[in-house]
């Protein structure tokens, strides 16, 4: 298979200054933290990263928009290639760096902080699925936007909001009862229970896998839709 479309969107999203900082610069930086990681912080490693990773991934979507805004998009259809293989190449693209942060955080988690094998393929698997689903949210929410300056500037908030009501860095029980459970809609709401299931008991439990499955319903639901939006 032709991996043009690939190669291009993986290089044009790292090119990105701001991109490379969430990607490469700021999770390694998190890690070396210790009071983060170890409960002596009032903020938390564990979250920070789920904030460090959808912001990650919704500059490396921005590549779709900005495609559609030079006229990209147009020249590319013109050449015999589908929009879902585009589409592919392009969230695949997004997602390999994403993928490798995460792989290198849970490395570093087990030599720096000890952890278990349990905790940390649980640590990684959560953060995968929580990439990938925020990989598919970013897409959807490029394709209702012409402008990448508008896209990025409501997202900005949503992000800050929502990490929020999730429990990302601010913990769930200081927010109004009445906040508590505005929070699930968000999959960060869903990554930070998976997560906070296995720190609390140590192992995989129901709620651990309730947490990944709401976020792999999430990403369903945001690749349907933005698959079905007119890209050009």
């Amino acid at each position: 298979m032709n991996t043009t479309i690939f190669r291009f969107a993986l290089i044009k999203g790292l090119r990105n200054p701001l991109t490379l900082i969430f990607n490469c610069i700021l999770p390694p930086a998190l890690m070396l933290i210790r009071p983060l990681w170890t409960g002596e912080n009032f903020l938390s490693g564990y979250g920070l990263l789920i904030l460090v990773i959808w912001g990650g991934a919704f500059l490396m979507a921005q590549g779709t928009i900005s495609d559609r805004e030079s006229g990209a998009i147009t020249r590319i259809m013109s050449a015999p290639i589908s929009m879902r293989n585009y589409l592919m190449q392009n969230l695949f693209a997004y997602m390999v760096p994403l993928t490798i942060q995460v792989a290198l955080i849970t490395a570093l988690g087990v030599i720096l902080y000890d952890w278990g094998l349990t905790l940390a393929l649980g640590l990684f698997l959560c953060y995968t699925v929580f990439t990938a689903t925020s990989v598919m949210m970013s897409f959807a929410w490029n394709c209702l936007f012409k402008k990448k300056e508008s896209s990025f500037t409501t997202f900005g908030a949503v992000v800050t909001f929502g990490s929020m009501l999730s429990g990302a860095y601010v913990p769930l029980e200081l927010l109004p009862e009445a906040l508590q459970y505005v929070g699930a809609i968000f999959p960060a709401y869903w990554g930070m229970r998976g997560i906070s299931s296995l720190l609390e008991l140590g192992a995989i439990s129901i709620d651990y896998w309730i947490g990944i499955a709401a976020m792999i319903m999430f990403m369903i639901v945001f690749l349907l839709y933005g698959g079905k939006r007119r890209m050009i």
